[in-house]
């Protein structure tokens, strides 16, 4: 069995190769496709520098499968931040 980030890009080092979330926009292509604009960067550009992006044609069950999978994120999130919450000493949160 894969390990979790195993086809995940790395760099040199080993580290996975990540970059934070600037900003995103979504658009209709029609009636059937949803387009997917995710801004990308390790740091706001400045006014009328390109934006790095990656820009993404999905159909209505990719829509669907995303949006469940960002669901589950964050439930898996929250429960990690209850659960750390729980087993912190009182008084220490």
């Amino acid at each position: 069995m894969a390990q979790r980030f195993d086809d995940w890009e790395k760099d040199d080092k080993g580290h996975l190769k990540v970059w934070p979330m600037l900003a995103f926009t979504t658009a209709l292509f029609g009636s059937d496709k949803v387009g997917l604009r995710l801004e990308i960067g390790s740091q706001q550009p400045k006014p009328g520098e390109p934006v790095p992006a990656l820009q993404l044609v999905l159909d209505p069950a990719q829509v669907r499968q995303l949006a469940e999978a960002l669901a589950e994120a964050e439930a898996r999130l929250l429960d990690a931040r209850f659960t750390s919450l729980a087993n912190s000493s009182p008084g220490s949160a």
